[in-house]
């Protein structure tokens, strides 16, 4: 009943109550009281049969545009009372006033309608899934800024991960590969000290592998660091191309929807399969040069 709380019934346009059997139409889920649906002897909804939307997304649209008002409104008066001396000024107040972040809000108190490259911020909430409360809001500072800059520390020592995590396959190819390139020289001498194998044409004590290493190290740390800067900014970008094409082709609403939950969030057993599919790259490459 929670569920229908505040809504009417669409034959008879009464306001539900907590005693009231409710059914629901099985192919869009508009509600009605039992005997309503009864009388009508079918949904009388044909505006969302015709759409291929269903009630619950609709209302979803309601209770966003409602809230989106609400804040508007808040900030407008926080903003008039700013202007008549009534509140303190504030550092960043063209990107923070009247902006209280809620974790338990979709959106964590931002506006939902508020669009980023073409991209509803309900819409980006609904990709990013995890962990909200810390990407929504540095995305709009994004926005608001124009800076490509912030930190994210898993990047800067598993970038791999990360991008696998957030199910962003490009840069966990790019970054296992990388990675691993990089990181050989290390891993040889790893393998030489503990497995006591040796590549017959290698001297991994002379004077330019010592040197090699030295250059792994150094672009070891360079890259992990552009990783630690950028990787945020890049997950902005493959949220809102992913979204882009699945808004361009999704033949429903709820494919759409869908869409969003299935390509977007996060999936640690991809952080398995990057580890698998590295450990097998560096032992591929390392019996490939054994084999010389």
């Amino acid at each position: 009943m929670l569920e229908y709380q505040g809504c009417k019934c669409h034959f008879c346009e009464k306001p539900f109550e907590e005693s009231d059997d409710i059914v629901v139409c099985p192919e869009c889920g508009t509600p009605y009281h039992r005997s309503c649906y009864l009388e009508a002897g079918h949904c009388t909804n044909t505006e969302l049969h015709e759409s291929g939307e269903s009630w619950q997304m609709q209302r979803k649209k309601e209770l966003h545009a409602a809230r989106a008002e609400e804040k508007r409104a808040e900030i407008e008066e926080l903003e008039a009372a700013r202007e008549r001396g009534e509140l303190p000024k504030m550092f960043n107040a063209t990107l923070y006033d009247g902006v209280r972040l809620n974790p338990n809000d979709p959106t964590v108190g931002l506006d939902p309608d508020e669009e980023y490259d073409g991209i509803k911020l309900g819409e980006i909430a609904e990709f990013v899934a995890v962990n909200r409360f810390y990407y929504l809001p540095l995305f709009r500072l994004m926005k608001q800024t124009g800076r490509k800059i912030s930190f994210n520390f898993i990047s800067l020592l598993f970038p791999q991960f990360y991008f696998a995590n957030r199910k962003m396959w490009l840069g966990m190819i790019f970054s296992v590969i990388l990675k691993t390139l990089i990181g050989l020289p290390n891993a040889i001498v790893l393998i030489t000290e503990r497995m006591g194998s040796r590549i017959a044409w290698l001297d991994t004590e002379s004077a330019g592998f010592m040197n090699l290493l030295r250059i792994s190290a150094v672009a070891d740390l360079a890259v992990s660091v552009l990783f630690f800067l950028f990787a945020n900014y890049l997950y902005y970008r493959h949220a809102v191309r992913k979204i882009s094409k699945l808004r361009a082709h999704s033949a429903t609403e709820a494919e759409y929807l869908h869409g969003l939950k299935t390509e977007g969030g996060s999936n640690m057993w991809n952080v398995a399969l990057a580890m698998l599919i590295q450990t097998a790259l560096a032992g591929t490459i390392y019996s490939v040069l054994m084999a010389f």
